[in-house]
Order: C-alpha cells, then structure tokens, then sequence
C-alpha cells in the first residue's frame, strides 16, 4: 500500500533509517499511544536532566509514516526543555520531514502525542516522588538564628515557596536588638539616618510573618550532620540547613572581669545609656564598637575615657570627627587595662603606658569592653565544619558549608560584621536554596 502515496526523501530517510530506536535503561518518562484504526502503536521514552531531555528512544510498529514520524520526533525534542518538547505540534513534524500525505497525517499526531504522553508520564512520577520526599521533612529550609542574616535568609526563602522555619533563643534581630536598638543606622545604604535598627527589625518580622515564616522563639541545642536540629521542643528535619547564630561581645581577658560582671560595672556594649548618667566610665578598645559607645555616652555619662592601646583609634573618620567635639571624651593611647577592681561594684582600674612603660590607677564607676565581635560558632564544633583560625565558618561564593546541604551567613562567615554583608548572604542563600530544592526550568 505504500507505494501509493508519494513520499519526501527526508519521510524514506527516516524510515529506512530510523534514528534513536530502542529503549533506554530506567527511563524517567514513558508514552504509548495506538490507532486502532491504521493498527499504528508507538512508544516514546524519555531521559530528564535539570528539566532538559538528554535522550529520547522510540519503540514503533506501524507503517513506514509511523516510524518516520517517530524517528522525526525524537530528534526534535533532544535538547529541548520541557515546556518546548510540549509545545512540539504534529504539523511541525510532518513539516520538518517535508510534508507527509493528508491520509498519513494522523501518524505525526501520534507521534506528538506519545512524546507529550512520556513528559507526562515524568512529569506525574516526579510530583508523586517529590510528595513522598517531602513527608520525610518537616522544612524545606530551617535557620538557626534570627538575627540580619537568619531573617533575610528566611524572608526571601518563603518568598521563592520554600516551607520555612527560624529558631532564634534570644532576641530577634539578633545584635541590632540587644547591642543598639534605639541607634539610628548609618551604614545601610538607603535607609542611613532614616530608620532605628529596631524600625529595621519590625519591618523584617512584619514580612516574615506576612509570608508565613515559622518563628520559632526557642533555643537549638544541637544539629546532626544529616540536617536535624533538636531543639527544646523537639527534633526538626530540613531539607537544608541555614547557620545564622552571629556574634557575641569579645570577652577583654582583664583581671577582675568576670568578678563585676552582669551589672556590676563590667559592660560589653551600651544598651541604654540612661544607667550611665552621672557616671565616670572608662571604654576599652581602639575600633568602631569604642568609639560608638564613646558616642552614645556623650550626652548622660559625667566623664568618658578611651584606653587604647593602638597608636590612634581605628574608626570611620566621620566618627573621629563627632568624637573629637565633645568635650567630656578623652582618649589615652598607647594604654592597656590590666585589672578591674573594687569592693562590690567596679571603683578603680589599673592601667598601663605602654610608651612610658609605667602604671596608672584610675578611679571610674563602670568600664565598657568594647574590644570586637567573636562568632558564635560554639555549638557547631562537633558539627565537623570547616573553619578559619579566628572560629569563622569557611563558606563558598553561594555561602555552603564543607558539609552538604549546610549554609553559614552572616557574622559567623564573615568577619566584615556589617548588616548589609549579612543580608546579602541571606539573599545569596535563598536563590541558591531555590535552585537546589525545585530545581527550575532555567538551570
């Protein structure tokens, strides 16, 4: 009966020649689909990678329109996405093999048909494993810390659909909250000198909550290599793991420290500088947390000293110049603390001239340790994470771990302790989280 009709050279190529026929091993789709009319029966398998088909066998018995329509197919749709191979029409393949006779043209919409039938078939087995895979979880993504990174990390996860949950056992907004909550910010691009930090963390709760982030106002305890965090209310499964714990006052290592501490006359960081007025105090350090509490000081405290043991303070120049006009600030250089002492509160300080090398004791009324930020990476160290001599987390560009599935963002994986270098971390995370767990079209 062939012979009847007249084909193209590319429709008799296809058929004695026919391309990609057989099976593949453990195909990720398959479509079958038959004319009982003609008695035509056509099989399509198919093999998916990141959303793009790396092979497409065909198995066909029908006649030689049949198998050419197959073998047509098959070359067409390698290579594509998806959503292309689905858009494939049976006039489109009759039209690449240059025309096929009116009466044969059913045999392109079958052969459209089995390899839409096959992405289905993928399609349908994929949305029933991905079920199954997500009663193992209870998160898709669950960060330890509710600080810049941790909120921005979890905002623009639950943004992007991602089932999302945050610990935080303190304060949330982490350092901005306990360490300088009424200050207004002054190194966040647009929002400098127009929002508190505590207007900053509202904002961030407020969208958290809007998205339907899990806050979760309770301390982890431990994390297992296998992405489990066992908190105090129970043990909690995430399909990744996002590190955001921050950082906590560097202790001084001064003698007497630990003796006044915990509202004595020992501070690490001026959290309301009402309980300081009156009084003498002396500020510990050389950097920006010296000079900034130096600066929240200036208008309750009765006397302000910075014992720095550098040459000159190593601040922002902005911050020099507003220290340098208030005349209740005096800076010793060059000079070392070496013991806090006093009855039962903080009354005297004995310090060092490191030039002069001589000893100088200094009557005050509180002391302020303003010497730097240590990452809080304590509850990690059985975790087997990668890190740096000074206790940061090593990271790559996209904020992973050495261990797989596990992100580090903000103060712990940098020592840049800036808000903005948190959010950005957050940002990175969320797109590279998306990308891991749903795994779209476009990568």
């Amino acid at each position: 009966m062939e012979e009847q009709f007249e084909y193209s050279e590319k429709v008799m190529d296809h058929f004695r020649n026919p391309r990609n026929v057989g099976q593949i091993k453990d195909p990720d789709g398959i479509g079958r689909v038959g004319n009982p009319v003609c008695g035509d029966l056509m099989e399509i398998q198919i093999k998916v990678e990141n959303n793009i088909l790396r092979d497409v066998k065909f198995k066909t018995f029908g006649c030689g329109s049949a198998i050419a329509t197959s073998s047509m197919i098959t070359e067409m749709a390698i290579g594509k996405t998806l959503e292309e191979a689905l858009k494939i029409t049976r006039g489109e393949v009759a039209e690449e093999l240059g025309g096929l006779p009116p009466i044969k043209m059913h045999c392109s919409n079958l052969a459209a048909d089995a390899l839409h039938a096959a992405i289905k078939d993928y399609m349908a087995h994929k949305e029933e494993k991905e079920k199954i895979e997500a009663q193992k979880y209870d998160f898709d993504v669950i960060i330890v810390g509710g600080g810049p990174g941790g909120l921005t990390t979890g905002i623009l996860c639950a943004y992007r659909g991602l089932k999302t949950a945050i610990f935080e056992a303190s304060n949330w907004g982490g350092i901005l909250s306990w360490l300088c909550p009424n200050k207004m910010i002054e190194n966040f691009p647009g929002l400098c000198e127009k929002s508190t930090c505590t207007d900053l963390v509202n904002s961030w709760m407020n969208e958290a909550r809007k998205l339907k982030v899990e806050l979760k106002k309770e301390r982890v305890n431990d994390i297992t290599s296998d992405k489990k965090i066992i908190a105090e209310s129970g043990e909690y499964k995430g399909k990744i793991i996002v590190l955001a714990t921050g950082s906590s006052p560097a202790p001084g290592g001064i003698k007497g420290e630990e003796k006044f501490k915990n509202e004595r006359g020992v501070y690490y960081y001026v959290r309301n500088p009402g309980n300081f007025t009156g009084k003498r105090v002396i500020i510990v350090g050389s950097g920006n947390s010296a000079v900034d509490a130096a600066l929240s000081l200036a208008d309750t405290a009765d006397l302000i000293t910075i014992a720095c043991k550098n040459e000159e303070l190593r601040s922002v120049p902005n911050k020099i110049e507003r220290l340098k006009a208030i005349d209740r600030v005096k800076v010793l250089y060059n000079t070392e603390v070496l013991e806090i002492s006093g009855t039962d509160k903080v009354e005297k300080v004995l310090m060092k001239d490191l030039k002069e090398d001589e000893n100088i004791q200094q009557v005050v009324d509180s002391v302020v340790l303003a010497v730097g930020l240590t990452p809080n990476t304590e509850i990690f160290k059985n975790l087997g994470l990668e890190m740096d001599d000074k206790g940061y987390i090593k990271t790559d560009k996209t904020q992973k771990t050495n261990i797989d599935g596990i992100y580090a963002v903000g103060d712990i994986a940098s020592d840049l302790q800036l808000v903005v270098i948190a959010v950005s971390n957050g940002a990175t995370v969320a797109h590279n989280a998306y990308i891991e767990l749903r795994k779209p079209y476009w990568r």
